[in-house]
Formats: structure tokens, sequence, C-alpha cells
């Protein structure tokens, strides 16, 4: 049941879900129990055959789950490069979320096409992904609309934090700062100074050989790994680490979950700034562009407690507004003018 009392059922298709390794299945997993939470009914399509001999039975599926909103999530590590989520969108009432569109391959950002002619509703998590796809398909402005995604680390419970630990937090994987990271341990080394780093995270299955190279790297440094943990176990990790260095190679922004993790969790966070760094991480965060920058601020940090508890405490206002709740509120919007146009449909 939705805000106003309407009734209606939506289906989440998805071509990931728990426990695959699917960053969207796991942002999927989140907006099913947010809307849950609301008072929604929804149920989730999921499998691994994707290929097109299984559209009919996926089909009958479907229609035995009687949904009134189809919302696919795409694209998704499961889908592959399958057809069948755009042949779904043929569907009644058909929302699309889409992840990703800049950075994929001509084809894939071709087939999207499918979705920007039927569908009633287009998502995005980007708002520069929008503007991407606004410029070569001008006509979806009016039924699209950008909703960030929010942390899929729920928050932790731990009140004793530790002010010896300089945290980072994120999959396993190249271009995600943790060279950045290794420096700043090596830096830490050379000055002989009492903290200790931590890499939590989750290896990447299509780059395994990465996690080996980050092993190599860091025998000879004070580092200690928590890798594959369940989440409540991130949480509570989080929960209990002072500082964090995320430097990410084109900076902060709304979009990185791993980021939202460390602020609901109240984690003073250093990262970098870049051109989509919004406005309202500037106090949330500290900025540093170069491991040595990064140096400076956790020496200040770890001396300075009015200093981290006021990033502690400005990273959590921040990471409110893209709570969950805020996220299952905006979809449910989204499904009530759909089914109230349909409802009126049938009237009028």
């Amino acid at each position: 049941m939705g805000s106003n009392g309407m009734k209606y059922k939506v289906v989440l298709i998805t071509g990931s879900y728990p426990p695959d390794t699917c960053g969207v299945g796991d942002y999927t997993a989140s907006l099913v129990a947010a809307l849950q939470k609301c008072g929604i009914n929804v149920e989730v399509l999921h499998t691994h055959k994707w290929h097109l001999s299984c559209l009919n039975q996926i089909i009958k599926h479907l229609n035995s789950l009687k949904p009134d909103i189809v919302h696919i999530q795409y694209p998704t590590v499961g889908y592959g490069s399958s057809l069948m989520p755009h042949m779904l969108s043929l569907f009644k009432n058909r929302v699309i979320t889409i992840h990703e569109n800049s950075q994929s391959h001509i084809l894939r950002r071709l087939s999207l096409y499918f979705f920007f002619m039927r569908s009633k509703h287009l998502i995005f998590i980007k708002q520069f992904e929008l503007d991407y796809t606004k410029r070569w398909a001008p006509w979806i402005s009016r039924r699209a609309s950008v909703i960030h995604i929010g942390s899929n680390i729920p928050v932790g419970h731990t009140s004793n934090r530790d002010i010896k630990d300089i945290i980072y937090f994120g999959l396993i994987v190249p271009k995600k700062g943790l060279d950045d990271f290794l420096k700043l341990a090596t830096l830490i080394k050379m000055e002989n100074l009492n903290l200790r780093l931590r890499i939590v995270g989750l290896p990447n299955p299509k780059r395994p050989d990465y996690l080996d190279y980050i092993y190599k790297k860091a025998s000879n440094l004070p580092i200690s790994f928590e890798i594959g943990l369940p989440k409540r176990d991130v949480a509570q990790l989080l929960s209990r680490a002072q500082i964090a260095y995320m430097p990410f190679p084109d900076g902060a922004s709304e979009w990185r979950s791993s980021l939202m993790a460390l602020l609901i969790n109240g984690v003073a966070t250093i990262t970098t700034y870049g051109k989509h760094t919004p406005e309202n991480f500037k106090k949330a965060v500290a900025f540093a562009q170069s491991p040595e920058d990064a140096l400076t601020i956790v020496k200040k940090l770890t001396t300075d407690a009015q200093e981290r508890e006021t990033l502690s405490i400005n990273g959590k206002q921040c990471a409110e507004s893209y709570s969950w709740d805020n996220i299952a509120q905006r979809h449910i919007q989204i499904y009530e003018n759909i089914f109230l146009k349909k409802f009126s449909c049938l009237f009028f």
C-alpha cells in the first residue's frame, strides 16, 4: 500500500541479486527492503537464465505475479549482453533504472532506445548520466529523474572508536585509489607514526589478481586486511573507525556507496575533490589531492578531537539526505503517479 492508501504491486526485475557479486544487485536488495518498510507490495524477479529461449518462461512467471508496475534495473552483471530486459520492457507501466550509460559499449547504448521509447519513467542514479542521455534522446526529459544511491552497509552500533586506525573501504578493484592508500601507508611507516591502516572490502571475482597485487605491495606496510566480511560485521568495523582515506581518482561523488557507508557511520573521511563533487560535501569531508596532503590532515585529525567530531557530525547529516527511506519515498512518488494515470484512464 502506498502513501495515499493506494494498493498496487511492484515487481522489480534484476539480473543480479545477493549473494551475487554485483553493485546493482546490492542496490536492488536495499531498495526492496526500504520499499517493504514503507508498506509497498514488492517482489523480485531474478534468474540466472537470460537467454532468449527462456523468454516465454520468464513472461509466464511475470504474469503470474500480477504486477501493477514493472521496474527493471539495468544493466547488471547477471544480464550479460542479453536483450531479455529490453523485451520485458514491453510490459505495462514500465519503470527503468539506468545505472550506467555514458561509459557503456556503443551497442549497449543503442539498445537503451528500447527503454527510452517504451518506459513510463526513467530513473538515473547520476545527474551527468541523465544529462548525457538527453543529448541523444531529448524526448525523455519529461519522464526522467535522478535518484542517487544510498549505502548498502547499515549503521553500526559501537561506541568506542579507535583513533589509531585509518580505514579504506570498498570493492578491491583498480582505479579506486588503493595505490594512493598504500602510498599513505608508506609515508606513515617512514615517519614511524603510531597508526594502523586497514583495508576493508570485497574482491572483484573478475580480477582476483588485483587483490594479490595489493597484498604483495602491502606486505611490508602497517596494513591489515578485512576481506569478504558480512555487511553487519563491516558496519561494526566502520562504526569503530575514527578516520578514513578514500582517494577516488575522479573525486568524491554522490554515487559512491562506499563513501556513504563511511559517512553514515560517522567516520571522519579524507577524500579527493573532483568535477562531480557536490557542494554539500564540502563540510562533510576533508579534501586531500595527494597522499602527502592526506598525511597532513591525518596528523591534525588524530590530535584535534573537535575537528574529528565536526567532520563526523557533518558527514552523518550529509549522508541522511541519501538515506534509503528518502530513496524509497522518491520511488513511491513515481509509482503512484503512474498508478494514478492508469486509474484515470479507466474512468475518463
